[in-house]
């Protein structure tokens, strides 16, 4: 049967404690959209769908989703388990990044996963509005350094929390979203 879900699935990705939650906030509200929570498919996240531009975009929360029954080895890991979860059942991935912290390999595994499963890929560096002696050019210059295997995946900053620049993300995530759109061939599809 046909498993093609109508809207592009956007997960949001990235360490404990980067601003994963505000940062759905920050898109939901922003955008006053019609938010309709939908169970999602695996039972440890709940997804809301925002509608931009007519399009409708399915958000995977990771960040509400909670541990049951099996104990792992860490936050750090289970978080990890679960962003590559969220991966999977994402056409875009969200890796977001804390601006105070900087990269961590973490950031680079998940999003070296997103790429190798063939996903649209945007950074977002989030708290900027808490980075005093960097500029954009020179963030990005070490981000690029860094994730040397995402060259052309585009970097959104802005501060969820504060809302600045927030509307910088929208626009970046529809181009991706086009961009994917024209990379599946209709065939592929009939197929599923």
């Amino acid at each position: 049967g046909k498993k093609i879900k109508e809207g592009i699935n956007i997960a949001i990705i990235g360490r404990p404690n980067v601003g994963k939650s505000s940062l759905m906030n920050a898109l939901l509200n922003e955008e006053r959209v019609v938010v309709s929570d939908v169970a999602g498919t695996t039972r440890d996240s709940i997804d809301s769908i925002l509608k931009y531009h007519d399009e409708e975009y399915i958000l995977i929360d990771t960040a509400g989703m909670r541990k049951k029954g099996k104990v792992f080895e860490s936050v750090e890991k289970y978080s990890l388990f679960r962003s590559l979860k969220a991966i999977d059942r994402s056409d875009i991935c969200l890796v977001v990044i804390n601006a105070e912290e900087g990269i961590k390999e973490h950031d680079k595994h998940i999003a070296g996963y997103a790429i190798e499963r063939g996903k649209g890929l945007i950074f977002v560096v989030n708290k900027w509005d808490t980075v005093k002696d960097t500029t954009i050019p020179e963030f990005e210059k070490l981000m690029r350094a860094e994730f040397q295997f995402a060259t052309y995946a585009p970097i959104v900053f802005l501060s969820a929390l504060t809302k600045k620049r927030i509307h910088t993300l929208m626009p970046t995530i529809l181009k991706v979203g086009e961009n994917i759109k024209r990379e599946i061939p209709t065939s592929i599809l009939n197929d599923v």
